[in-house]
């Protein structure tokens, strides 16, 4: 069993930092401020009192099953664990100016154990390895401790499905959640807009991904995202996106406030008017016809302009042979006008299109 011990220290470190032949071990070990012991097999960490100076420790690429005897390290602000057999985070309270933490590779199930580490500002503890079906947990109290510091964390590989217990880490400014199991898009595109900060994104290797214009939204709702899944953002393509959104926004709601093309509301006094819209059969040369009759005032009397040809029998006002008023089908141009004084009803014809439109009083159709 490997334990990491001051003489061991004192005998193997590496580097240009070893000890001289004259300098006692105490000595020694109170100036180190780097400790380099990676990939030694070391498996577990004694105290060493002396070495209060260590701001960097490097034990990664061990075979560390649990965090301890750290209480000597209170300057330490670097301590790179990843690829361990770690199954908790714990006993980090005594390095009140951790600033970074390196668990990637382990058998963390929670993010815990952080909330007296105020001043961390990067974490990694992605691709751990947990048990099938079970994802990466975070600690309520953990995150808000984090939320006014930490700037940048790697969560990619730990099966995650939702990202909104991050939403609280307002100082975040590079996320990592690559190869999770993320499907939210829309919840996604609302976080971008809780972090103001963020400017790298990596989200590779989710579902969202396949999701339609999946990029061109998150650069559209975030101004400072400057990197999204290892591409970088420039501020023309940004511009120009903006810009597409915008036009397609003001397409839709033109379209919305525009009436229906296919109608034509049509408004009435108080009086009975029938409009009769014939179709004219040009090799029979008969007329068929349907009636509508003017509704009162508050409702609205809306003809189609394609209503196909009506029936014989909805016939209810023939063609007048007296007063008419032709008009040309293009333009509406007046062609002709015959009056009867025994008329007391005369009828308008209109040719609009290849469509007559003949109506009792005239005179409300000027």
């Amino acid at each position: 069993m490997v334990k990491l011990t001051s003489d061991l220290i004192a005998k193997q470190t590496p580097g240009h930092n070893k000890r001289r032949a004259d300098e006692s071990v105490e000595h020694y070990l109170s100036r180190l401020t780097h400790l380099p012991f990676q990939n030694r097999g070391i498996e577990s960490i004694e105290s060493i009192p002396p070495c209060r100076q260590l701001t960097v420790i490097y034990l990664y690429d061990n075979i560390l099953t649990k965090i301890e005897n750290l209480n000597f390290a209170e300057n330490l602000t670097h301590l790179y664990l990843q690829n361990n057999r770690l199954q908790k985070l714990e006993n980090l309270d005594c390095c009140p100016k951790l600033q970074k933490l390196y668990l990637g590779g382990n058998q963390i199930q929670v993010l815990e154990g952080l909330d007296k580490n105020i001043h961390i500002k990067e974490i990694y503890i992605e691709n751990q390895r947990l048990p099938q079906g079970e994802k990466l947990v975070f600690e309520p109290r953990t995150l808000q401790c984090l939320s006014h510091g930490l700037e940048i964390l790697n969560v990619s590989g730990n099966n995650l499905d939702s990202l909104t217990e991050l939403s609280c880490l307002e100082k975040l400014q590079e996320l990592s959640a690559s190869n999770n199991s993320l499907e939210d898009l829309r919840e996604l595109v609302q976080l971008l807009s809780i972090w103001p900060r963020l400017r790298r994104l990596d989200t590779n290797r989710n579902p969202l991904c396949a999701k339609g214009r999946y990029r061109e939204r998150l650069i559209v709702v975030s101004t400072t995202l400057e990197m999204l899944d290892g591409k970088q953002i420039t501020d023309n393509s940004r511009q120009f996106l903006k810009s597409w959104k915008a036009s397609r926004e003001a397409l839709q709601t033109r379209e919305r406030s525009r009436p229906d093309f296919h109608e034509t509301s049509m408004h009435y006094p108080n009086h009975r008017i029938s409009v009769t819209l014939p179709t004219i059969s040009a090799k029979v040369g008969r007329a068929q016809s349907m009636t509508i009759h003017q509704m009162p005032d508050h409702h609205h009397n809306v003809i189609k302009n394609d209503i196909g040809p009506a029936k014989t029998s909805q016939f209810q006002m023939p063609l007048g042979e007296s007063d008419h008023r032709k008009f040309t089908s293009g333009s509406n141009r007046i062609l002709s006008h015959s009056s009867s004084k025994s008329s007391n009803n005369p009828e308008l014809t209109i040719s609009n299109h290849g469509r007559l439109f003949t109506a009792q009083n005239p005179t409300y159709f000027k």
